[in-house]
């Protein structure tokens, strides 16, 4: 009895231990210094931007103290794009201008059409009016418009949009291009946009002084981080920090947001704001998604574009940037409402976009397709098509793929015997052990020469 004890004892104390060899090697495998390193950057800016929104609500009093200082959200916006100029590639524009239909219409539609189909849809929405301190509409407050007018006339995201279109394969010259370009012209269509949009709000909105101020904050930065890439260790130490580069840009978002929420909470702004508007705004973010692909699609079938140029304007045009959204929040007047309220749609809509395009990517690698021109077409529009997209007759010709696989006829040399042969290399033809040489042959003499080895 006391044996069979020992014995179950020893059973358990040895699964007990290749248990814990299992678990130590698991974690030894997972937990190396790489890994976490490569999580740390990957989950960085959505970590911080979770906890810069919901710390505020627990704690707001720091970051409510850090927004009465406006110059300390300039020096922010002021870094980031600092890093954008330092990152920005002037080949890739060159690039993308060698496919210039492609260019300018994925600039169009990120600029100017997204954010038209959404004022168009909004201002049939019933929106509580701006001011009002009671929450009754289920769509929430007017800053929820604003908001929403605001992310929509945004350009097209810059990291989010370039690492989609990586894992699709698409063209990523192209997507960097317009990724930069799109961003510069925003930050001034941007606030033109909203005041159009707006012209029915009873709010004071000096466009000039918010395009000054977007020129100083934005432009200027960018030039600068530009320049700097003409002094040659700077272009070699980006790109060795490039990804604490990306922290500190992500930090400084993260700040910005966190102020914003702080002073919000502060004033009391989320009070009253029901849940159900959260869900209808999730809901119009999904159904603005559709209504992106649905239109950079139509363009793509417009043009009859190829597969690479097709995965940029529905991963990289379909979607919009939180870091311009946030910027321009810091410079507009305060008169257009609760500025923690108008930046709950970004804060909906990014993740949200990101996650549904994250889907889409690996189908657009899987299954990629080209959209060709109808050849009931006539025949003048068939070659427009060829021409912009370089296909076709139009097509860059390659010397070596173009033999490639194709039989060269010549009639004359069933006849014509070449019987000038290299001096330096004297080709014989072994017969019977015997080395004759192919001038005997081509004589007609195929008797071995003599003192021929």
């Amino acid at each position: 009895m006391t044996y069979d004890i020992t014995l179950a004892g020893d059973r358990r104390a040895s699964k007990l231990a290749m248990i814990g060899a299992n678990v130590r090697k698991y974690f030894a495998t997972c937990c190396t210094k790489e890994k976490a390193q490569n999580a740390f950057f990957e989950y960085f800016l959505p970590a911080s931007q979770v906890i810069a929104i919901g710390h505020p609500f627990i704690h707001y009093q720091p970051g409510a103290y850090l927004s009465q200082f406006p110059t300390l959200g300039y020096v922010l916006i002021g870094i980031i794009f600092l890093v954008l100029g330092l990152k920005l590639k002037t080949d890739e524009i060159k690039d993308a201008l060698r496919s210039i239909h492609v260019f300018v219409i994925a600039i169009i539609s990120s600029l100017f059409i997204t954010g038209c189909i959404v004022a168009a849809i909004t201002k049939e929405l019933p929106f509580d009016p701006l001011g009002q301190e009671v929450k009754v509409s289920v769509f929430g407050p007017y800053e929820f418009r604003i908001g929403l007018l605001l992310y929509y006339s945004v350009p097209c995201t810059i990291t989010a949009g370039i690492v989609l279109v990586s894992q699709a394969e698409g063209n990523l010259p192209m997507a960097g291009a317009v990724a930069t370009v799109a961003n510069i012209i925003g930050c001034y269509t941007t606030p033109i946009l909203l005041k159009v949009f707006l012209s029915n709000v009873d709010a004071k909105f000096d466009i000039k002084g918010v395009l000054i101020k977007l020129t100083g904050s934005i432009l200027a930065p960018v030039i600068v981080g530009k320049l700097l890439q003409l002094i040659p260790p700077v272009p070699r130490t980006v790109t060795r920090f490039k990804r604490w580069i990306s922290i500190v840009t992500s930090l400084c978002l993260a700040i910005m947001l966190w102020m914003k929420v702080a002073k919000a909470v502060q004033d009391d702004a989320f009070d009253g704001v029901k849940w159900q508007s959260l869900l209808i705004l999730i809901a119009f973010v999904l159904l603005m998604c559709l209504i992106n692909i649905v239109v950079n699609s139509t363009f793509s079938v417009l043009l009859c574009l190829r597969s690479t140029y097709i995965k940029v304007m529905l991963l990289m045009v379909s979607q919009k940037t939180l870091v311009m959204a946030v910027t321009l929040v810091q410079v507009l007047p305060t008169t257009l409402g609760e500025m923690g309220l108008i930046l709950v749609p970004c804060f909906v809509a990014h993740p949200t976009q990101i996650l549904v395009f994250s889907f889409i990517a690996p189908q657009l690698k899987n299954h990629p397709f080209d959209f060709s021109c109808p050849r009931w077409m006539p025949l003048k529009v068939i070659q427009m098509c060829e021409w912009l997209n370089q296909t076709g007759s139009y097509a860059a010709k390659d010397p070596e793929k173009g033999l490639s696989g194709q039989v060269i006829s010549n009639v004359n040399a069933n006849v014509v015997v070449i019987t000038d042969q290299p001096v330096e290399r004297e080709a014989v033809s072994v017969a019977n052990g015997t080395a004759i040489p192919v001038e005997n042959i081509a004589n007609g003499n195929a008797m071995p020469a003599e003192n021929t080895v």
